[in-house]
């Protein structure tokens, strides 16, 4: 009787136990140098929420071509020019050719597609709807995308202008000031502008290592301490409660979780897993724990927006009321579409509020960075002057 036994570099056979005859398996290749190097430049890309988007309208589209989900899979490694992308892609067309739905072949890729987009897809898949639940998705996304693009392009001005500012600020404090510094030498009771300036100069140029280490070390500090639950509670927390911008941030959370939450319920999954996943994709702790609350409080026959009644700082009268209104009628998906609609207005509103804002804020700021460097720089000039006369 024949007897095998595995080896990690071969099959090992024994024949009756008198031979044993060793079968080497061919040892896979390693590969080549650039194609690691292509393979670790792939890793090192992000996947934008454009190109999410991009993928699933294109998505949509071959599938309500008629073309099979594989096919259209291939043709979108094809279009997609992300490598990381591409390749993240090709695996799920590959796990799906192994047996896995598109849902589980995407839920591989956490990091890339939202719980919310995999259990949208799952349940079109199982209901046989899947052309009609792509585009729904898709307006939803365009939607979210729309209003986040329209915040970022709000903030982008005046952070640009701030960063300006500094380096200037940085620039001028290095190889200027030093050089009017010495202009200035011999000159007594300078001015409070010109003395700040010289100061600074001063600080900067004596202690520039301490310095850089020290704002290094806040930086990176910073970034770790806001990753970990403690700081993203604390500036998830203080993020809704910021002047004007707080507003803004409190109606996005709440406008994203109306609106996936009216998504998943139309799509046919079940409330309590539907309002989890809005809970996951509010992007917020205080939103994501109040909502994971009070969907473990429906299973205790607790109706969600008496959950959420007394939390008003973060849930307004109007988006409990609407709610309410919801459950009682059962027309929650509606009702919550209709609610995602309403903060879109709002938030339309309140962007073009701030952005008109910005604008005298934004003058105000440059105008007083130059008034005082012109007055650092021209007043002991005249005061110079003076004693000259």
């Amino acid at each position: 009787m024949s007897e095998e036994a595995q080896t990690e570099n071969g099959l090992v056979l024994n024949i009756s136990g008198k031979h044993t005859v060793k079968i080497a398996k061919k040892a896979s290749a390693p590969k080549p140098l650039m194609q690691q190097l292509d393979d670790i430049v792939a890793e090192l890309n992000s996947v934008s929420q454009k190109e999410v988007l991009f993928f699933f309208e294109l998505l949509g589209t071959l599938n309500n071509a008629g073309l099979p989900v594989i096919e259209s899979l291939e043709i979108l490694t094809r279009q997609t020019k992300n490598p990381k992308f591409k390749r993240v892609i090709l695996r799920i067309r590959k796990d799906m050719e192994g047996g896995l739905s598109l849902a589980e072949a995407m839920r591989k890729h956490e990091k890339i597609f939202e719980e919310s987009h995999c259990s949208i897809i799952e349940a079109g898949e199982k209901s046989g709807k899947l052309n009609e639940i792509l585009k729904e998705l898709i307006a939803q996304l365009e939607k979210m995308n729309h209003l986040r693009g329209q915040v970022k392009s709000v903030m982008m001005y005046p952070i640009i202008v701030i960063c300006v500012m500094i380096l200037l600020t940085v620039v001028l404090l290095i190889f200027v000031v030093p050089k009017l510094e010495s202009v200035f030498e011999g000159s007594e009771n300078l001015p409070l502008p010109t003395r700040i300036l010289v100061g600074s100069s001063d600080v900067i140029l004596s202690n520039w290592l301490p310095l850089g280490i020290l704002i290094f070390l806040i930086v990176g500090g910073f970034t770790y301490w806001k990753q970990t639950r403690s700081g993203k509670k604390t500036l998830d927390n203080a993020s809704i409660y910021v002047p004007i911008m707080g507003k803004i941030i409190k109606k996005m959370i709440l406008s994203r979780v109306a609106r996936m939450f009216s998504l998943l319920l139309t799509a046919g999954v079940p409330i309590v897993e539907s309002l989890k996943i809005s809970a996951n994709a509010a992007g917020n702790s205080m939103y994501k724990e109040k909502l994971l609350l009070a969907s473990d409080d429906i299973t205790k026959g607790i109706s969600i927006a008496e959950n959420l009644s007394d939390q008003e700082k973060i849930f307004p009268e109007i988006f409990v009321n609407m709610i309410a209104i919801g459950e009682k009628t059962a027309s929650l998906d509606s009702v919550m579409g209709r609610v995602a609609g309403f903060y879109d207005e709002e938030l339309e509103r309140e962007i073009k509020s701030l952005s008109k804002l910005m604008e005298p804020i934004i003058l105000l700021f440059i105008a007083t960075g130059a008034v005082f460097m012109i007055l650092a720089v021209y007043l002991p000039i005249m005061q110079m002057n003076d004693h000259l006369m």
